[in-house]
């Protein structure tokens, strides 16, 4: 009867690891998903935008947003995914056919508009949301898209936008 039991639990500890991860990679609950899917259209055009941008202070913002659009969909237990509202997806279409100075201002103004909706929905999620994990990414959230708001309209206006 021991074995038995010292087998099932050596079964059960052996597939704990996987099941948590399966459980970890699981959809995200509806409410988190409009702060995932503006949070790929950052992430995603922020990747463009280290290949295509021209100026010094676009890059570096893209830098610093692909790092939190990362760190955020992490806190809010999924992995960044390449799915787009259509707005986003037609956004990143137009921004894939320009470069340089048309890229930057496009991407500045993609950005803010973004950056924006996000603030709502992650003040929203700061106040109801669901998942104590989430909620804490989404309180810290808000201050930090004001700072990016902030750092776009003083990157957009040295630009002449």
């Amino acid at each position: 009867m021991e074995r038995r039991t010292l087998f099932a639990a050596g079964a059960l500890a052996a597939i704990m690891p996987v099941a948590r991860l399966a459980h970890a990679q699981a959809a995200p609950d509806a409410d988190k998903q409009p702060i995932l899917l503006g949070g790929n259209f950052a992430l995603l055009s922020s990747r463009m935008a280290l290949d295509k941008a021209s100026d010094a202070a676009v890059k570096a913002f893209a830098t610093l947003e692909v790092a939190e659009q990362e760190a955020v969909a992490t806190a809010f237990g999924a992995a960044p995914s390449e799915e787009l509202m259509p707005e986003h997806a037609t956004m990143m279409e137009q921004l894939s056919g320009l470069s340089g100075a048309e890229f930057d201002t496009m991407y500045l103004q993609g950005q803010m508009t973004g950056h924006e909706q996000l603030r709502a929905l992650h003040a929203a999620y700061a106040k109801n949301g669901s998942d104590p994990r989430a909620q804490g990414a989404s309180i810290v959230g808000v201050p930090a898209i004001d700072t990016h708001l902030s750092m776009l309209r003083a990157i957009q206006q040295r630009l002449g936008g």
